[in-house]
């Protein structure tokens, strides 16, 4: 099933746009209903407990719109989100259809564009190095030649993390629908806006952007899945990525070896930052969990005919680095961690969640309500909440993934933060948008449109794929 691809009603302002499909493709199914998601009450609530600081509201809330965007879609095995437009989609150029990979993918990985909005990178010299394998460049030459060294371009369906985490961006076809409509796709309207002084863009209230991470798991083996175990405080000033992760779980397919623990290994043909020393392989003994404990996807042959080469090639090398083997027809992606951001309040609603070997365990747990409609193991995972609620310190609190934050950025930085930063121009520098805006260096600082050190930007309202993706 092709994700979307999107072909341009031509005009002055593009009003409208069309879903076309390489091949048959599930149907965009909106957000459900049920899991509270858009309900008045559910809004005001959230309001209120913004204002009071009542984080138990909002993580109620984010618990059920996590459960609710895992749902399946009604017309495919997948989940709901995967029926959704996603950034690729996005970030086309307009004539869509007949862009090449070249010139419709930014030449960088998700790992090295977010390197761009850090001005004092989490500690280079541990940073690992993840070169592309030789059997992946020799069998899908174009996506791994035609967007820049050591990186794949864009999939119809997945991007390129830069590492084994397979990601996808989906957007709401509301979301889509804004940054298509406006052309907020081009640098040319972004540097428009700001040269009028606009301050501030504006998505529309039912605006849902998700980052959501598989990882490989091949079919006729128990594979190993790093697990985060809180090894770092939020002073750590050291990469804190998962490849320096003691502790593993492992996930056995077939079922046989669940409960036992076993011998695994993963990471290998990666480097250190040197590039030429090698990076350890992790080998341990590990708890065998099943395929029941994850939400999982087992790639049928239809799936793997609608995946391009672009997606072929960003599956293989995953597969390398975990296992050195390939991956194919048969083998599974399963849900290791994921970002649901929905603007529901002006704050924004932020939640992040991640697969755990201990589930009940910690405040990540904590307020997670019965969800007995929902099916899937949406309780085998942790949850954190960013929506813009301060510390009695006045600051924000630590709330960051461990899967997808701690690949790049410092263990101590908080989602409201970041997305607050979020707009144009972007770079470095003072009076620049940045994860680090120099302006404004305090990571967990609360800050609002209004805060001065972001007074010179045109802010993207808490999107980063805007100034990140946004082509010429």
């Amino acid at each position: 099933m092709s994700r979307a691809v999107v072909v341009a009603v031509l005009g002055l302002s593009i009003s409208s746009w069309a879903l076309a499909a390489e091949q048959s493709a599930p149907a965009y199914q909106p957000f459900p209903n049920g899991y509270g998601y858009m309900d008045p009450s559910e809004i005001a609530a959230l309001q209120r407990a913004w204002k009071d600081g009542d984080h138990t509201v909002v993580r109620e809330h984010g618990w059920w719109l996590w459960a609710g965007i895992m749902q399946r879609a009604s017309d495919a095995n997948w989940p709901v989100w995967f029926t959704w437009p996603n950034t690729k989609a996005a970030f086309l150029p307009a004539a869509g259809l007949e862009a090449t990979q070249t010139n419709a993918t930014p030449a960088l990985s998700l790992l090295q564009r977010n390197k761009l909005n850090i001005v004092v990178p989490v500690n280079v010299k541990k940073v690992p190095y993840y070169p592309i394998p030789a059997d992946v460049l020799k069998n899908y030459p174009k996506p791994t030649q035609n967007c820049g060294q050591d990186n794949i371009c864009d999939g119809s369906h997945f991007l390129f993390n830069g590492d084994i985490l397979v990601p996808t961006e989906s957007l709401s076809q509301e979301g889509f629908d804004w940054i298509r409509g406006t052309r907020l796709y081009l640098q040319e309207t972004l540097n428009t806006d700001h040269q009028n002084g606009l301050h501030e863009l504006s998505a529309p209230q039912r605006y849902v952007v998700t980052k959501h991470m598989f990882w490989p798991v091949k079919a006729d083996r128990i594979s190993a899945i790093p697990v985060w175990h809180d090894y770092f405080d939020k002073r750590y000033p050291d990469y804190a990525g998962y490849e320096r992760w003691p502790d593993l779980a492992a996930i056995d397919p077939t079922g046989r070896s669940v409960g036992k623990k076993m011998p695994v290994s993963y990471l290998y043909g990666v480097y250190q930052s040197d590039k030429t020393t090698p990076w350890p392989t992790v080998s341990t003994s590990a708890k065998v969990y099943g395929l029941n404990d994850f939400y999982y996807h087992k790639v049928t042959a239809d799936d793997w005919n609608s995946f391009d080469d672009a997606d072929k090639a960003i599956l293989n090398a995953a597969s390398y680095w975990s296992y050195n083997q390939p991956f194919g027809v048969g083998d599974l992606l399963v849900t290791i961690a994921m970002h649901v951001n929905t603007k529901e309040i002006p704050t924004w609603a932020l939640q992040s969640v991640w697969w755990s070997d201990r589930p009940n365990a910690g405040p990540y747990a904590a307020n997670r309500p019965k969800i007995p409609q929902a099916r899937g193991p949406w309780n085998h995972y942790l949850l954190v909440d960013s929506y813009g609620i301060p510390d009695k310190s006045g600051d924000q609190p630590v709330a960051t993934n461990p899967y997808i934050e701690l690949v790049i950025h410092p263990v101590g930085t908080n989602c409201n933060n970041c997305h607050n930063r979020a707009g144009w121009p972007s770079g470095k520098n003072a009076g620049q948008a940045s994860y680090q805006n120099p302006d404004c260096p305090n990571s967990l600082q609360t800050l609002s449109p209004s805060s001065a050190c972001l007074a010179p930007l045109t802010l993207s309202d808490f999107q980063w794929i805007i100034p990140d993706r946004t082509i010429k």
